[in-house]
């Protein structure tokens, strides 16, 4: 934690939100691996991008708000308190008030406010703005921390301060340069909008359609490919109306698809084992909801889960877990063999969860499985969905971009 007042959350607390936000409003976890699939391909599509990204002009406001900082007058004692103070404010400004204006959806932290919430703007952009070029790299070519920023502003006449690893600040650049000016109305009290303002609107076009494929620096991500396109209702980013925009991307991309529908499907062969264990094994009569609910997900999924090239797929989604590749490769043979009992898979599933959870896993055959599962409610648990890769995400901040030429 900073001395300098910022709530600094871990990468691991990151993961944790994507885990969240994984199933969506659903509430599916990911018990055995999924999510790793999901976040890997995701990151290369949209670098930069969250779940918890809301709405494109955020990544102006955070800027504008390190600007306002370093300029304000008399120079504050706090940086990150002062910093803290400037965030809670701008929640403020434009959260939604009847009869005077704001933002009734998409503002971070706006549901809780005056409440101070522990994942705030800047926490969520700030990848975001790294790898959309808002702020520059540090001179040894690794983004700046916000811990860091914070020193940076309170450096003026104090080469006492250190950075993250110890080392003495020396004269650098301000890492932010040639942002966009802040509306004339920025410095004032009253309402702000997430809405862009056109020259806004090519500023933020001209920084994304720059972000480069993460595995290729000479070729344009997919993300930069989309922006001011018309995404029309793609529900998925594998859809046809995607697939003819991703360019080399796309072979990729359709192969993120049948992964993400070999993912539904095996979320729901977990499901269903669950259900089965206990009924059979613990003696608790169970509906046939997700045993139901897995043959209507092979019957929805199943053809494009078949297609998925399993040496393809594992040569570009990089190492993965061996409890996790073993779930992934035996429900891809069980989809191609059209099996229809999930029990045959029932220890690759069980290896998988109890090398996540311990003694958390509900498919355990010990004591704390059958405690995990008495606890288990089939329906709270949310039907199985595929991988969404942001998508709904991503739609929602590029549609702020759409027509920009």
């Amino acid at each position: 934690m900073s001395s300098f007042g910022f709530t600094f959350l871990s990468r691991k607390a990151l993961g944790q939100a994507e885990q969240m936000m994984f199933g969506g409003a659903a509430g599916v976890r990911d018990e055995v691996g999924f999510l790793i699939v999901h976040q890997r391909y995701a990151d290369h599509f949209f670098p930069g991008t969250s779940v918890l990204h809301t709405r494109l002009r955020y990544a102006l406001l955070i800027p504008w708000l390190y600007q306002s900082l370093r300029t304000k007058r008399p120079v504050p004692k706090d940086f990150g308190q002062a910093f803290s103070d400037l965030e809670h404010e701008l929640t403020g400004r434009l959260k939604y008030i009847d009869g005077v204006g704001g933002e009734k959806d998409g503002v971070i932290g706006g549901e809780v406010f005056p409440r101070v919430i522990s994942q705030p703007p800047a926490y969520v952009y700030w990848t975001a703005l790294a790898k959309w070029g808002l702020i520059s790299a540090r001179p040894d070519g690794r983004p700046w921390s916000r811990p860091d920023m914070a020193k940076l502003l309170a450096a003026s006449g104090k080469r006492a301060l250190h950075d993250d690893d110890g080392k003495p600040f020396e004269t650098v650049a301000w890492p932010i340069s040639g942002l966009i000016d802040a509306p004339g109305d920025w410095d004032g009290g009253g309402k702000l909008t997430l809405d862009l303002l056109p020259p806004e609107q090519i500023y933020l076009a001209t920084k994304l359609r720059a972000v480069r494929s993460p595995t290729d620096p000479g070729e344009p991500s997919l993300l930069s490919k989309l922006v001011g396109k018309p995404l029309g209702e793609a529900d998925h980013c594998w859809d046809s109306e995607i697939l003819a925009l991703a360019g080399k991307e796309a072979a990729m991309l359709k192969r993120a698809g049948q992964a993400a529908a070999l993912s539904a499907i095996g979320r729901a062969i977990y499901a269903a084992q669950v259900e089965t264990l206990k009924e059979t094994r613990d003696k608790r009569p169970q509906p046939n909801l997700h045993r139901a609910a897995l043959k209507d997900a092979v019957e929805q999924w199943g053809w494009l889960a078949a297609r998925l090239d399993m040496d393809l797929f594992l040569a570009e989604i990089g190492h993965l877990p061996p409890a996790v590749e073993g779930v992934l490769k035996e429900t891809s043979a069980w989809v191609r063999a059209n099996s229809k009992d999930p029990m045959p898979l029932l220890d690759v599933y069980a290896r998988a969860e109890v090398s996540r959870k311990d003694d958390r896993a509900r498919l355990a055959s010990n004591q704390f499985g059958v405690d995990r599962r008495m606890e288990w409610q089939g329906e709270r648990h949310g039907r199985a969905e595929p991988l969404h890769y942001r998508w709904g995400n991503v739609k929602r901040l590029l549609r702020d971009l759409e027509a920009v030429a």
